[in-house]
This record gives C-alpha cells, structure tokens and sequence, in this order.
C-alpha cells in the first residue's frame, strides 16, 4: 500500500519539488514514526483551491493604505506578494497576531493564496494580496487539506489528534479560543512535526490555522450598489493598470491621481465627485477605501 511520503500535491508549473522522508522509532512505544522534512516548494489542495509556498524574508517594502511588499527566496526562485492592511499574520510560535512590519529579512514565512490568483510571469513571480501568512514556519511540515468531521483529510490521508497543547488561530483574526470542533468541516494550514506510519497517518499538530473566507465590506455594497443602480465597483488601481493608466497615491488627504496619455483624473476618497481633466463629474457611488483597496465606480473608468 502506498505510504504516506509527501505533505501535498505540487500544483503550480514553476515547483515541482517532492519531501524527502525519514523515519525514526518512537521512544515510548513500538509504532514506528515518519517525520517529512518541508521544502520549499508550492503545495496544492485540489479540495480546497489553496496553494501555499515558504522561504526566507529577503525584503518589507511598505506600500500605499497600510499594504506592504514582501520578497521571499527559496528553491524555486522566490516569490513577491503584497500583504494589504487587513491581512492575516499569524506567528507559529506563539499564535499571536502580526503586522506586516514585524517581518524581518532571514525570518523564514510560509504564504497561503489562491489557486486561481493571478500570478505575473516576471522573476520572481508576482503574486497580488494573500490569504495569509505565518511567521517563524521554519520548524516541521505542513499541508492545507479540508479536514471532515473526524478531522481526516482524505487527499492527504491524515488525521489530526488536536490537543489543549494545539494553537488555533483562524484567517478571520476572531480574538477567540478555539477547539477541535472548530476545525471539523473546515480548510486549514496545519504545522506538525511527526505522523504515525499508518494508514491513515496520525498526528498532533503544534499550529492549525483555519483558512476562512470572511464576506468583507466591499462585496456587500457592491452587491447593494448594483441591485439599486446596476453600477459596478472596482478596485482602481488593479482595473486602471489593466487598461494602461498611471495611478499615483498623493497622500492621505490628497486625491489620487489617475493619467492616461493626456488625460487626468483626481479622485477623492469618499466623496462622489471627481474631477477629469479639471471638469467636475459625479459617479453612482463614493470612492470607497476598504482594507487598503480604493474601489470607485466602474463608470469612472469608461
């Protein structure tokens, strides 16, 4: 029967590393333990549509609204991602929550994202905002796998023996203590050093984060804006790049400058008014900033 020798399945085209394995005998009792050394490969949960990577900070770049962005190395040539203001940072060691600041060059961070996140194809790759990342991931393995209601996932066949001693934080950053029962049914990134050689295989993971998508602001009046007035709200910077305009952050009480060839618009955040080429004009909707993002009226761009 097939043995339990890799963390995950590798699921992007530029890693296709595997886990080296090595086992090792229980010191008070007879089942024999396997202990799967992490590389720094990207790994895949099909179930889940997470892909996740580690390395070692190379850089912290504060950005524009609270976001910053980070460099990492690895194997695979590394990887650039941006942490927006309200993304979750969770420190392995202790469980506590982080900013973006507190990540320093050598510090060694496993980064979990999307399976469909647009990746751009420079070196190293860029990625846009992650679902989370965890600091201090230098220690065991992990794997993202959706855990059933006897916390087994089956792609990865492996069950997790949760005890009082297993921190558990969640992507939604609730300042709450969590249990076994909040992991069942869910998606989570689990940190554990050893399994047991069954099958399935055992553990008792040191660090479980429960991989939560939370209905944020902007949905919910995106959904109102359109169900009223049919208007769309997209994030400006990510939409005008696309369409080939320079989007240029003046300051906190500034607008925010929008050029394309001759042409330039001034958008204030919160208010409906914006100016293009000195003409005042007016959108469907305030300019709105949510978790570092300016999301404005799709009108506003043509």
């Amino acid at each position: 029967m097939k043995r339990y020798t890799k963390a995950m399945a590798m699921g992007m085209a530029f890693a296709m590393m595997g886990s080296t394995v090595a086992f090792a005998e229980a010191k008070e009792a007879e089942t024999l333990l396997i202990a799967t050394e992490t590389t720094n490969a990207v790994k895949a949960d099909e179930a889940a549509n997470y892909l996740s990577q580690s390395g070692k900070v190379v850089s912290v770049t504060a950005g524009e609204n609270g976001s910053y962005e980070v460099l990492i190395d690895n194997e695979d040539g590394g990887l650039r991602f941006m942490v927006a203001a309200g993304t979750v940072i969770v420190d392995r060691a202790d469980g506590t929550y982080l900013t973006a600041d507190k990540l320093t060059e050598g510090m060694e961070v496993a980064v979990v994202f999307g399976a469909n996140s647009p990746m751009g194809m420079s070196m190293p790759p860029f990625l846009g905002q992650v679902t989370a990342v965890v600091a201090n991931a230098d220690e065991g393995s992990f794997v993202v796998g959706s855990f059933d209601e006897n916390l087994l996932s089956k792609k990865d066949m492996l069950v997790l023996n949760i005890s009082k001693d297993t921190a558990i934080q969640s992507t939604l950053g609730t300042k709450q203590m969590f249990t076994a029962e909040n992991v069942k049914g869910k998606v989570a990134l689990v940190f554990f050093d050893i399994t047991t050689r069954s099958i399935p295989a055992q553990t008792n993971p040191s660090f479980v984060l429960i991989l939560e998508e939370k209905t944020t602001v902007e949905e919910e009046v995106e959904e109102e804006v359109k169900a009223k007035t049919g208007e769309e709200l997209v994030a400006l910077r990510d939409t005008a790049e696309e369409m080939g305009y320079s989007v240029k952050w003046q300051g906190k009480d500034k607008p925010v400058l929008v050029e394309k060839d001759e042409q330039a618009m001034e958008i204030t955040i919160g208010a409906t008014k914006y100016v293009v080429d000195d003409k005042e004009m007016e959108a469907d909707r305030a300019a709105t900033m949510v978790d570092g993002v300016l999301y404005v009226s799709a009108s506003i761009l043509g």
